[in-house]
């Protein structure tokens, strides 16, 4: 008798194995390599993408190095909407930044603008939505600071906007629609920004809720009925509102800024928190697009 870690059985295992996967005159032993080049094709490597949700997705700046050309434009790797450039915003390494390359504004005069496509990407109704990015802000240095803000400033009627005030020492999602907004010092976070490290931000707004999420976690929730954000002269500002003030202009980083045509969940929020870039399928439309900008995430 022999024990199954004796040399004879090691051998004769061995010698059945090697027939095996040299020779494939047995049914169960190609089924079995099969399988096996199966579950190596589908593994997924310790660094594999999560996906961000791409149900309602509208535009997507990622602000990689192979979408923006920093002295005059950024584009939305979804729709190709570009975002112009003003002032002299860097384009910091990847290093610095939370996914990719990302866009560093110096607090002054940098900010870049979205004007719209046709047909419109922008302006348009908004019977929901929601904003979505990183930011690293290194200095409070003015009141009102627009992160991100979909306005038609001036008339000021009709705002989204992620922001951040530092002389009442709040942040938030701000809404202005059908005649009704936000109300700051009731609806905000009543602190500072958080200085020098990345924040996960998103709001949502469906036309009677707002929703404030602050690196998952929902930091705030309240009725706003004020209805659609209708279309009309919106434009979408980065960095500062939409018409360029200089006023309430951001000192720190932007990155992977989403804009979705509805309300996510706070599973999505949290899946987006997580998210590396998007999803490949070969039923995207946008397949060649997405698979570039996955294969320069995988550095």
């Amino acid at each position: 008798m022999y024990l199954k870690s004796g040399t004879r059985f090691q051998d004769r295992h061995f010698v059945k194995n090697s027939q095996c996967f040299t020779v494939f005159t047995n049914a169960k032993c190609a089924f079995a390599f099969l399988l096996l080049a199966l579950l190596l094709w589908n593994a997924q490597p310790t660094d594999a993408i999560t996906g961000a949700v791409e149900d309602g997705l509208v535009a997507y700046w990622s602000f990689d190095k192979d979408t923006v050309k920093i002295k005059t434009e950024a584009v939305d790797i979804l729709s190709g909407l570009a975002a112009a450039v003003k002032g002299d915003p860097e384009l910091a390494p990847a290093s610095d930044c939370q996914v990719g390359e990302c866009i560093l504004f110096d607090g002054s005069v940098d900010r870049l603008l979205v004007e719209d496509s046709n047909p419109p990407t922008i302006d348009r109704d908004w019977d929901e939505i929601t904003l979505e990015c990183w930011v690293y802000i290194n200095a409070l240095d003015d009141s009102w600071n627009r992160i991100i803000s979909l306005d038609d400033m001036p008339a000021n009627t009709a705002v989204a906007s992620l922001y951040y005030d530092d002389d009442d020492n709040q942040h938030g999602f701000f809404i202005r629609a059908g005649g009704k907004s936000t109300v700051a010092a009731k609806d905000n976070v009543l602190k500072d920004i958080p200085l020098e490290e990345w924040l996960h931000l998103v709001g949502t707004y469906d036309g009677e809720t707002v929703h404030y999420y602050v690196n998952g976690k929902q930091e705030k929730k309240y009725a706003m009925k004020g209805g659609k954000i209708p279309k009309g002269g919106l434009f979408l500002g980065i960095g500062d509102r939409s018409d360029g003030c200089d006023c309430d202009t951001i000192q720190g980083y932007i990155d992977e800024f989403r804009i979705y045509d509805r309300v996510l969940s706070a599973a999505e929020v949290q899946n987006n928190m997580k998210a590396t870039g998007l999803d490949v399928s070969p039923s995207r439309k946008h397949l060649s697009m997405t698979w570039g900008h996955i294969k320069a995430r995988r550095r």
